[in-house]
């Protein structure tokens, strides 16, 4: 019997290498793959000596984590918190919590990543200064155009350029 298109096992749904410089992973997009529309769900595998995202803290979703396998570390807002399986762990959205998982602990850290999926989600990068602004796909270009547009932030009087 051939099964309905929302149920997939995970060895059937193709692994990504996705990573440049100290960040680098293995995943797997579960949500996609079933069909899920509002709620991203993935399997990630950090290779032993990188961390798996740059740190960055979402204005409007919220994420959970459930470590799988592994030991590790959670930064988050620069504090190094160990982490294992079975742990889960959450960062509610406009909390402002920079967060990221290290593997570095010699093995590989694996983990579930469950999310929203918010297109109106705003993304900041403390370590770089970065933002990412989802809404605001159409007027990204290069690499970022799947993510949105990314920039940088810099203080401006309110009226500037307006008068």
């Amino acid at each position: 019997m051939e099964r309905p298109l929302n149920v997939v096992n995970t060895e059937e749904i193709a692994e990504q290498d996705w990573g440049e410089g100290r960040c680098h992973i293995r995943r797997r997009d579960l949500g996609r793959a079933v069909g899920s529309v509002d709620v991203g769900l993935k399997r990630i595998v950090i290779l032993a000596g990188y961390q798996s995202y740059p740190e960055h803290a979402h204005t409007s979703e919220e994420e959970l984590f459930y470590i799988l396998r592994g030991r590790g570390t959670a930064l988050q807002d620069g504090e190094h918190v160990p982490v294992e399986a079975g742990d889960v762990i959450s960062y509610p959205s406009g909390t402002g919590i920079a967060h990221t998982f290290v593997a570095d602990r010699d093995e590989d850290l694996e983990y579930l990543a469950f999310g929203e999926r918010d297109g109106g989600d705003t993304t900041f990068y403390p370590r770089s200064g970065k933002i990412l602004i989802r809404a605001l796909r159409e007027q990204a270009t290069g690499p970022s155009k799947a993510l949105g547009l990314v920039g940088r932030m810099e203080e401006a009087d309110y009226w500037e350029g307006e008068r």
